[in-house]
């Protein structure tokens, strides 16, 4: 799941937010080949992408937190 688009029915995963005891640190990029097969690093695209997800406040598949490097991403 690197190259994501955000939905607003039908995600394949629903993904929180969160600040503290995520289950996955993202590092976020615009470069599609960065993301590419990498759990951690997200790349957001409208077409050619690999999951669906939808931002939820409660009753996540997945939690996670934003970090500003790719080193801290995993």
């Amino acid at each position: 799941m690197a190259v994501v688009k955000e939905v607003s029915s039908s995600p394949e995963i629903k993904v929180q937010l969160v600040t503290s005891s995520p289950d996955l640190l993202v590092y976020l990029t615009k470069s599609r080949s960065d993301s590419k097969g990498k759990d951690e690093i997200w790349c957001f695209e409208d077409s050619s992408f690999d999951k669906k997800i939808k931002f939820v406040t409660g009753s996540p598949d997945l939690k996670i937190q934003y970090v500003t490097s790719k080193g801290s991403a995993g």
